[in-house]
């Protein structure tokens, strides 16, 4: 029932009862006077009245209470929903969550059953009609199509897949923001995308200042790159330059044997052996594809005469392939070089 009906409802009972009293009975009750007072006399239907009207009182006193009441638990519920809410944002972008105090139990055990997973948005799911959580996914739709976003109001971990991607997605769109990620304080996964898209599609001027600014975490991909734009005139690099640069990335025998096989076709034969040379010069694990480059422009003389700088154990395979030449055995060089 309405408040209002019972307000209605309640004086027409009060007016029709004091009536129908009043019917009955015409009489009056005197109120014993106190302190030598008058005493009230009033007709028994209006002190039935009276006490109605008291009791009416009192009713709407406890129905403003209970009104009172439930507004407070409406408001404590409607904060604990937006806190819970709020953990969920939290735990989705952050992985971690603020600890907040609920005023209802039930918010409360949903926190602590919450925290106890991994949050992570579908984008394929329907929206929630809850307008925080689908900004939030039209956010993340928009970062997963390549459209960079203003994300600071939720303050994405560095390890969040959107933050990642919407760092990606300007890296690709702006040179200069990848340089200045380059100079940031983010992490060295983000930096070396960044190393790339500036080497992929930038000028000279901007990887030589990438590269200076990548030292401290360049890496066998990052030189591979480096190396690309250098085989396609977008970058220039002296000999020097190139072995300092294979030796700081750590390679491997085995990556100075793939740089040779890769950098034959773009190098001329002069200078594609005075690399190797340099290579090998300044890094052991060069001395191998020093040797298949040798070997493969037939430059058998001084191929031998590096190998007699070695001990006769160090390369049996590639004396092996000498003493088959010799005797007029003719097999491709790279087979001995494990790289077929």
């Amino acid at each position: 029932m309405k408040f209002k009906y019972y307000i209605i409802f309640a004086i027409l009972f009060i007016i029709a009862t004091s009536i129908c009293i009043y019917s009955l009975n015409t009489g009056s009750y005197a109120l014993p006077a106190t302190h030598q007072g008058e005493s009230l006399n009033l007709p028994v239907a209006v002190w039935v009245g009276i006490v109605m009207l008291v009791f009416f009182v009192l009713s709407l006193i406890f129905f403003l209470g209970e009104w009172v009441r439930g507004l407070l638990t409406k408001y404590h519920n409607n904060k604990d929903f937006e806190k819970l809410i709020h953990q969920i944002i939290e735990q989705t972008t952050r992985k971690t969550y603020s600890k907040e105090t609920y005023k209802n139990h039930h918010f409360d055990l949903l926190s602590k059953v919450l925290s106890r997973f991994d949050l992570k948005a579908n984008l394929d799911s329907q929206d929630s009609s809850y307008s925080k959580i689908d900004k939030l996914f039209e956010t993340y739709r928009q970062i997963n199509n390549g459209i960079e976003q203003d994300t600071k109001k939720y303050d994405f971990s560095e390890n969040n897949e959107f933050f990642i991607k919407n760092i990606q997605n300007k890296i690709a769109k702006d040179s200069k923001f990848a340089l200045e990620v380059l100079k940031g304080s983010l992490n060295n996964d983000l930096k070396k995308y960044a190393f790339i898209s500036i080497v992929q599609n930038s000028n000279d001027k901007e990887i030589q200042k990438a590269l200076e600014l990548s030292k401290n975490f360049l890496d066998k991909e990052m030189f591979k790159e480096l190396f690309v734009a250098y085989s396609q005139n977008r970058a220039t690099f002296q000999i020097d330059n190139i072995t300092k640069l294979c030796k700081d990335v750590k390679y491997a025998e085995i990556n100075y044997l793939k740089l040779a096989k890769e950098s034959k076709p773009f190098l001329s034969p002069d200078m594609w052996i005075k690399l190797f040379e340099k290579l090998a010069n300044n890094d052991e694990n060069g001395e191998k594809a020093y040797l298949y480059a040798l070997l493969d422009l037939e430059m058998i003389e001084q191929a031998k005469e590096r190998l007699s700088t070695h001990n006769k154990n160090d390369f049996l395979i590639i004396n092996a392939y000498l003493e088959l030449k010799k005797i007029g055995k003719n097999y491709p060089v790279s087979l001995f070089f494990g790289m077929d």
